[in-house]
């Protein structure tokens, strides 16, 4: 019966309801009602004539008001739409029977129906269900409705995603009064989780009513065969089909892959890796995350043991626990063997390799053919002369492949990482004698079995990134040194201002002399061990000036003969057209310095001494990169070589020479500060040092600084030529004259004023930056000089410089501070009016700066 019959049907059955009596009473009469009307209508005379001519009414006048009230009862109950024939008042054949049936349904033939059906109003409120349909809400969500109402379709369904939209589409048309037919996708009903799908079909009834009717397919353990619930999920399909869970538990696999792996019908607890490799497991979950299908061909184990190629496509739907991987199965391209075949095929050799393979044998990557079932199991068959080199030869055929890496974490690791390497590079260190790390790769054949590896040499590029986190590291330690260095300055400041103060008034044969004596040299002790903290945190103070490396160095050989043993020969050799650069004269010399007492503790570690050789020459950025060093810049530069005949230093010494506190000294005889200071002044410079090193023959530092050009020289190198002499240190040092100091620190600050107070000069001191340019500015005499700190809490020492330089006029201003400022260094290239005194300093030092730039003020006035 389809719709449109059973809406007509419908139709039919409502007016047969509604119309029986009157069919029947016109063609039989009925003398009960006949009477009923008769005595009604006497009633109603009667009421008339009392109301007419009350005088002869007497004691009829009671019964008239009684025939009057029936009379207004019974037509309010005609107005009512029939409830008088529904409790006997209008008698009619039928009426008894019906009254004592109240609860009757108005809609009773659809209990006739063999399927689930309920009636609804067009907005979707429902009117009466039938028991089938009563039933199938109990099996699809437990019951009713509150209100004991049946459910509609929409609430009985809504808890399935995939129903959602054909509900929505038969929704729409009950709505409209349209026929509409919808096959629902299939779900599972009741607390076995039994399969079923419905045909549902909404027609429109009379009255504005829909009929919703839902007809099972498929599903029906009582009233269907199992080959009808299996169809549901690909069964007897002619491929395979299996769905698992996210922890490799499998839910359902149809009969082609259950007889294909030998599973029985009921496999329950049975995963994915019960069938297949580990590698082939990985490759099915490769695109879990994105949710594309994702291809690949693999090999299935059946319970014998033998492994069948096939072709996969899964799919991923879903996250977290709740993901559900689907995933159909295909005979391989190559047909799938069974029998006795299937034995040969799991046994059978690859072919051998085809001769002058040139993308194998020539390849710039290390090659192997492998045979196996398994990655961590499988056995070389050849390999290219890359694969040989990068192994020392141990890639030989019949090797095991797992056996050229390293294990340091165990077998079970290595293997783990090799089955990595099915998917992805995997990076691996090769075993022997010279460990080499390597990127690993491995392609399965068309049988799903390891084919080839391709091993890929990435030592340097870890050794690069070795270097790279090695050097974050000492910049980390070099931000600690400078902040704790400048701390430390201040402190040291004020001590040996104190001591210097101290000695004055306890001189020689003072019995307090020694022991003063003691705290100012340890005091300088102190000082020269954070100034090499400042050198290789590179936060130390330069005044950059142009250098004649040739005359540095001659210089600097007179303090080096001195210094050096008479067991060791110093040879200087000088190079001609040298570039001239630009550095701290007094800290490329300390560098120089610190090489060559290095070299000499290394020389005479034997007894027996050896010879340190100094050379400068003019080198390119392409002459460091044939040395090795291909770090370094393009360009011109100034080449300074220190070489020794020492014992030379091992790889591992090597990769920790910058390293401050590092030192292959004994205890006692060196800090570890050396290399580490000469690193700093040479990084802050703008160059590079470079070592090499040879165990038994000795060990060579070549410093390059980048070269200037004419250009760049200009009016610096004239400048530096006038005072390329030595200040000579005034024998005097009282003076006269108007000194502003600006220092933070109180301690400083006061001993500062003190002493230069006590040597005749007029002090004003200031705490910071803002109120000293306050005092600059409300001065009516000036200043002719002007200490200050560089550090200082709000306004700092060279932001006051700027801002008071319209006030200082022809000041001269001498810059103190425990580590260096970009923007002092700045100031000093630029500014020649402008000193620098680094702390710690004594009085002396203090007193001869003042008297100095004093006097430099005077000349110029």
């Amino acid at each position: 019966m389809d719709s449109i019959e059973l809406t007509q049907a419908a139709g039919a059955g409502e007016a047969a309801q509604s119309d029986a009596a009157p069919t029947e009473t016109s063609t039989r009469p009925d003398f009960l009602q006949l009477g009923f009307w008769l005595l009604l209508g006497v009633a109603v005379a009667a009421s008339i004539v009392a109301i007419a001519w009350p005088q002869a009414g007497g004691l009829t006048g009671p019964i008239t008001l009684i025939a009057m009230g029936s009379f207004g009862m019974i037509s309010l109950l005609w107005i009512l739409r029939g409830a008088g024939r529904r409790i006997g008042l209008f008698p009619e054949r039928g009426a008894a029977a019906h009254a004592v049936q109240p609860g009757a349904p108005k809609y009773g033939w659809i209990e006739a129906l063999d399927e689930a059906v309920i009636v609804t109003e067009r907005g979707g409120a429902p009117v009466a269900a039938n028991a089938a349909y009563v039933g199938l809400a109990g099996e699809a969500v437990g019951g009713v409705a509150d209100n004991g109402r049946p459910l509609t379709a929409d609430r009985l369904f809504g808890a399935h995603p995939a129903l959602a939209a054909p509900i929505f589409r038969l929704s729409k048309a009950a709505k409209a009064g349209e026929a509409l037919r919808e096959v629902l996708p299939a779900i599972t009903l009741g607390a076995d989780g039994w399969p079923a799908q419905f045909e549902t079909d909404v027609a429109p009834l009379p009255g504005g009513r829909v009929l919703w009717r839902f007809r099972r397919l498929a599903g029906d353990q009582d009233a269907t065969g199992a080959a009808d619930l299996k169809a549901l999920y690909v069964e007897d399909a002619p491929m395979g089909f299996f769905a698992a869970k996210p922890d490799g538990t499998i839910t359902y696999a149809n009969a082609w892959v259950r007889e294909l792996a030998g599973l029985p019908e009921n496999h329950g607890g049975v995963r994915i890796d019960d069938i297949m490799r580990p590698e082939f497991v990985k490759l099915l979950r490769r695109d879990k995350k994105s949710g594309a299908p994702g291809r690949a061909d693999i090999m299935i184990r059946g319970r014998d043991g033998v492994e069948v190629p096939v072709q996969v496509v899964t799919t991923w739907t879903g996250k977290g626990v709740e993901a559900t991987g689907r995933t159909i199965v295909l005979p391989n391209a190559q047909i799938a063997p069974s029998g006795e075949d299937r034995r040969l095929a799991a046994s059978a050799s690859r072919p051998p390799r085809p001769d002058s393979d040139p993308m194998f044998d020539d390849a710039p990557f290390g090659a192997a053919r492998l045979e196996g079932g398994a990655v961590d199991t499988a056995i070389i068959l050849d390999a290219n002369s890359e694969m040989l080199a990068l192994t020392g030869g141990r890639s030989t055929p019949g090797d095991r492949f797992s056996e050229l890496f390293e294990a340091p974490d165990g077998p079970t690791t290595l293997k783990e990482k090799l089955v990595d390497a099915v998917d992805k590079p995997v990076a691996l260190v090769l075993a022997g004698d010279n460990p080499r790390t390597v990127n690993v790769f491995v392609a399965l054949d068309g049988l799903g079995r390891p084919s080839v590896a391709y091993v890929i040499d990435i030592t340097e590029q870890k050794q690069l990134e070795n270097k790279l986190a090695h050097g974050e590291k000492m910049q980390a330690i070099g931000q600690l040194a400078g902040g704790v260095a400048h701390d430390f300055n201040n402190l040291l400041t004020a001590i040996m201002l104190r001591t210097d103060a101290l000695l004055t008034r306890h001189p020689v044969g003072d019995p307090s002399y020694p022991e003063l004596k003691e705290i100012h040299e340890q005091a300088i002790r102190a000082a020269d061990f954070v100034r090499s903290l400042l050198a290789y945190s590179r936060q130390q103070t330069f005044r950059q000036e142009v250098l004649d490396i040739t005359k540095v160095v001659a210089d600097l050989r007179r303090i080096l003969e001195q210094l050096l043993d008479e067991r060791v020969k110093l040879e200087v050799k000088h190079g001609r057209d040298l570039p001239r650069v630009r550095a701290d004269e007094r800290q490329l010399q300390t560098s120089i310095l610190n090489l060559a007492t290095n070299a000499r503790d290394a020389m005479l570690a034997n007894g027996k001494g050896g010879e340190l050789t100094i050379t400068t020459s003019r080198a390119t950025a392409a002459d460091a990169h044939a040395l090795g060093f291909g770090y370094i810049e393009g360009g011109d530069y100034l080449l300074i070589e220190v070489a020794d005949t020492g014992h030379g230093m091992s790889r591992d010494v090597m990769d920790k020479i910058f390293e401050p506190f590092f030192t292959t000294k004994d205890q006692g005889h060196g800090t570890g500060l050396g290399l580490a200071t000469v690193y700093g002044i040479i990084k802050q410079s703008g160059g590079y040092v470079c070592p090499t090193s040879e165990v038994g023959k000795g060990s060579t530092f070549r410093i390059y600084l980048p070269a200037l050009t004419d250009a760049e020289i200009g009016d610096a190198g004239e400048h530096d030529a006038e005072t390329d002499h030595a200040e000579e240190a005034p024998a005097d040092l009282a003076g006269r004259g108007r000194i502003l100091l600006v220092e933070d620190e109180d301690g400083v600050r006061g001993i500062t004023a003190q002493l230069l107070a006590s040597r005749g000069y007029e002090v004003e001191q200031a705490p910071d930056g803002e109120e000293a340019l306050e005092i600059i500015q409300g001065s009516e005499t000036g200043f002719d000089l002007v200490i200050s700190d560089v550090v200082m809490p709000g306004m700092d020492g060279p932001t006051l410089i700027r801002e008071a330089r319209p006030y200082l006029k022809n000041s001269r201003v001498v810059f103190i501070s425990g580590y260096a400022e970009r923007d002092l260094a700045k100031t000093l290239d630029e500014d020649q009016d402008v000193s620098f005194l680094p702390k710690p300093f004594t009085v002396v030092q203090l007193a001869e700066r003042v008297k100095q730039e004093l006097a430099k003020r005077k000349e110029a006035a």
